[in-house]
């Protein structure tokens, strides 16, 4: 298990946040504890249906399922991701 760190980028809200992962956690568990996060940060509901938001990978250029496991699916520190 080693920690990932991530940058995050929200277009909806035009915003980039950075996160710490484990690289033992589902793409899933991460989706869900980011969106708390940030709806905590910014003190407002910014994803009405969570399990409606898509994580994708700028670096891989592609949709992560939320199944996988960020070290399984090459997911290294310093990529970049989007929620959409």
């Amino acid at each position: 298990m080693s920690k990932i760190f991530l940058e995050t980028e929200v277009p909806g809200i035009a915003k980039t946040y950075e996160f710490s992962a484990d690289s033992v956690m589902t793409v899933g568990t991460v989706k869900r504890e980011m969106i708390e996060q940030i709806s905590a940060v910014e003190n407002m509901t910014v994803f009405p249906d969570p399990d409606k938001v898509l994580v994708c990978s700028i670096n891989m250029e592609g949709l992560l399922q939320d199944s996988d496991t960020l070290g399984s699916i090459g997911v290294n520190s310093g990529d970049k991701i989007m929620l959409i």
